[in-house]
């Protein structure tokens, strides 16, 4: 069974009403007019399974016409190799515009909480959590689809391998 099959599989076991697909010509629109190339997987996932769906927890995995990121910055690159918290740092060793680069809102979990896909830069297609004091990423590091079907297999520790240095 391809990853597809599987995560429709157990969508479908799970009860999870899904969406329609959208289009792949919306897609493909989206990436010309931003100038980008989205992760092979959400492409997948959007144009072959759903468009979107609730999650069980009770959020809201985004339809792709309310993805949230900044328009202007979705086309630079997310240079982010590791972790940065800010919270407690006198003076911040990044502009905080940059944490907008490259990345798409897939999930907003509440209290300032989100999850996002980076779409632009070396961390290409992994996911990223993000908070009012600071962004890491799920680790070990994971694609969408690993993400996602961690999230389907009852997994709530997307950072059990995560060390403070």
């Amino acid at each position: 069974m391809n990853d597809i099959e599987r995560l429709k599989s157990k969508l479908s076991d799970r009860h999870i009403e899904m969406c329609a697909p959208v289009d792949i010509s919306d897609i493909r629109n989206f990436e010309k007019i931003y100038h980008i190339s989205l992760p092979q997987e959400l492409v997948d996932f959007y144009t072959l399974i759903s468009n979107g769906c609730q999650m069980i927890d009770g959020f809201q995995l985004y339809p792709f016409e309310k993805w949230k990121f900044d328009p202007e910055r979705i086309n630079k690159p997310f240079e982010f190799k590791e972790y940065w918290i800010w919270e407690g740092e006198s003076e911040p060793s990044h502009d905080f515009k940059e944490i907008e680069n490259g990345v798409i809102e897939l999930i907003d979990i509440g209290d300032a909480q989100s999850w996002n896909i980076v779409v632009e830069g070396d961390k290409r297609g992994e996911m990223w959590f993000y908070t009012d004091v600071g962004i890491q990423p799920a680790c070990p590091a994971m694609s969408f689809s690993k993400w996602f079907e961690y999230w389907l297999d009852g997994g709530t520790d997307y950072f059990y391998e995560f060390q403070y240095n």
